[in-house]
């Protein structure tokens, strides 16, 4: 699994690093092809990040964090118009996310996790036809998250690298992200974007899912 915090964050400057992944690029296949892994984590993931390092360097940015998304947060905060930092800073943590939230070792949701995602949307499979029903409708490039908020689970759609996080205000946890846009399907499924996510619930890993949750205060 990949490590959130996998990040240097030293009181004089920032860098973000790309994390190593738990599985190898040949591992998710046939659902998630090396091809499409080797682009979309070496290519496209490194591409976010590196450009907002680039960012960071040239604007000489300072700040203190925690964690990742705190960082991202703080410096948005800061540098509110940067569409530089929100898209990159976006998509570095999009991914963080996406290729955590896979395995090779695909295993159904615990007995707990299953009757939230029942309580919340009826059965389980009622929740994978709204989540593949929001990646489908999704115009563009974009994400599906399965969000906690609270007491509740909700799906919600987000367009190019935007996500919940990005709003300083945000009360939730991302528990699923699915990527939508063309570069993490294409060289497979071509435009059968309903394919490939098909193909994503064979790996989707709901331990992650599940680690990620809050237990809200009573």
């Amino acid at each position: 699994m990949i490590k959130l915090l996998d990040l240097l964050i030293e009181a004089k400057d920032i860098k973000f690093k790309l994390p190593k992944l738990s599985y190898s690029y040949t591992s998710l296949q046939p659902y998630i092809d090396k091809e499409t892994m080797e682009e979309h984590f070496d290519k496209h993931f490194k591409g976010y990040l590196d450009k907002l390092n680039a960012e960071l360097d040239e604007k000489s940015i300072k700040v203190n964090a925690e964690d990742q998304i705190q960082a991202i947060q703080i410096i948005l905060g800061k540098y509110p118009k940067n569409d530089i930092i929100r898209n990159n800073g976006g998509g570095f943590y999009n991914h963080v996310l996406y290729f955590e939230n896979m395995t090779p070792d695909y295993k159904a949701p615990s007995a707990k996790f299953r009757k939230m995602l029942e309580e919340n949307f009826n059965s389980f499979s009622e929740f994978k036809e709204q989540f593949k029903e929001a990646g489908l409708k999704q115009f563009g490039s974009g994400w599906v998250f399965l969000i906690q908020k609270g007491n509740k689970l909700v799906i919600e759609s987000y367009a190019n690298q935007d996500n919940p996080y990005l709003d300083k205000d945000f009360k939730g946890k991302i528990l699923i992200a699915m990527d939508v846009w063309e570069h993490s399907y294409y060289l497979k499924h071509k435009s059968q974007r309903g394919n490939y996510i098909n193909d994503f619930f064979r790996v989707v890993d709901y331990k992650a899912a599940e680690e990620r949750l809050e237990i809200p205060n009573k």
